[in-house]
């Protein structure tokens, strides 16, 4: 049947592997900006876990600034790069004391 082959097609197309973004609340988030400042503060490493189109990425490095406007971040990792990251793609963080 047709409709049968365009439903398989359909479902074909989409990736039922790829982990859906976690809903956070608004406490998880302001617990988020709480740890990032305080690793500033402090010169703490943080060990970011990012939402990246369905596959959860590990980022580890000092937060050396803050975008007021964007909610971007700047991370400087072990090997002196940099890496930007926007605050929405944020799931998980864990300040190394």
């Amino acid at each position: 049947m047709p409709e049968h082959k365009a439903l398989n097609k359909k479902v074909g197309e989409v990736d039922y592997f790829l982990n859906k973004k976690p809903v956070l609340d608004e406490y998880q988030l302001e617990e988020f900006e709480h740890n990032i400042h305080y690793a500033m503060e402090y010169h703490l490493p943080i060990s970011f876990r990012l939402h990246n189109k369905g596959n959860p990425l590990e980022i580890y490095g000092h937060c050396v600034y803050i975008h007021p406007i964007t909610k971007e971040l700047r991370i400087q990792k072990k090997d002196s790069s940099f890496e930007y990251i926007h605050f929405d793609q944020i799931i998980g963080i864990i300040v190394e004391d």
